[in-house]
């Protein structure tokens, strides 16, 4: 029985792996085979293009999904929000270099804006939603019109501050993190509505990632190798060698 259970189960490292790899395919697409269609107006090289962009669909909603594991269960989500906040820092003019040929441009920023911003508001409902709890823990129908009342309030504020933060998938890749966590007792379910509502929201090739959810029927919680600052390293060094290549390559002025 005990073989059964470890052949039918991935970890969490391993999703990891796959939502990095995908990112990277995503970002190869968005740059390098994206320039080189324009510089040599070729239709394979679009198809290619397209192939990589819709397998890079497939990471977002696993970086979603990490976030909100992640908030359950670190021990210290003051250290968890710091240490994506830096990341968030440093890999900022790495996107700025790669997708928009500038180390600085303060109305493209990265997704990591976007996961921290994420991160922010599920802290803030789950502190409301405690709060709510404990003063009207026997009066369920105030305690739930409250609850909606939170979570309105905190996807106001997130959509006036994604008009100025104006990070990747912007307040609709926030509210992919919100529902997540709105439905963390039924992962599945909840993985299935925030991607439905990207697609909804941020064009339907974003419905690809309904796929993901083949891997996260096989993740049980196990978390497997622990290197968290590879991934976090890892986004801003990509990006930053697929810069690289592109001016080398003098792609940018066909992008």
């Amino acid at each position: 029985m005990e073989l059964q259970e470890k052949r039918s189960d991935i970890s969490g490292f391993m999703i990891k792996i796959i939502a990095i790899v995908t990112m990277a395919i995503d970002h190869i697409g968005a740059v390098i085979t994206s320039g080189l269609t324009g510089k040599y107006n070729s239709y394979s090289l679009w198809n290619l293009t397209m192939v990589f962009r819709g397998i890079g669909r497939l990471a977002f909603p696993l970086f979603c999904f990490f976030i909100v594991e992640g908030f359950h269960y670190t021990h210290d989500r003051k250290k968890y929000a710091l240490r994506l906040g830096i990341f968030a820092v440093i890999a900022d003019p790495a996107f700025d270099l790669a997708f928009d040929n500038t180390l600085f441009e303060p109305n493209d920023n990265s997704v990591m804006i976007t996961l921290l911003l994420g991160l922010l508001s599920i802290w803030a409902i789950d502190t409301l939603f405690k709060k709510s709890d404990a003063k009207f823990h026997d009066r369920r129908a105030v305690r739930i019109i409250l609850d909606i009342l939170s979570v309105a309030a905190v996807v106001i504020a997130v959509e006036i501050i994604e008009e100025w933060a104006s990070s990747d998938y912007g307040a609709a890749g926030v509210i992919t993190i919100i529902i997540m966590y709105l439905f963390y007792r039924y992962k599945l379910v909840g993985f299935a509505l925030a991607v439905i509502w990207l697609g909804l929201t941020c064009g339907q090739t974003e419905f690809y990632a309904l796929a993901d959810l083949v891997l996260l029927y096989f993740y049980h919680g196990r978390q497997g190798r622990k290197m968290k600052y590879f991934f976090y390293a890892f986004y801003p060094a990509h990006l930053f060698v697929i810069a690289l290549i592109a001016r080398g390559m003098g792609l940018y002025k066909y992008i």
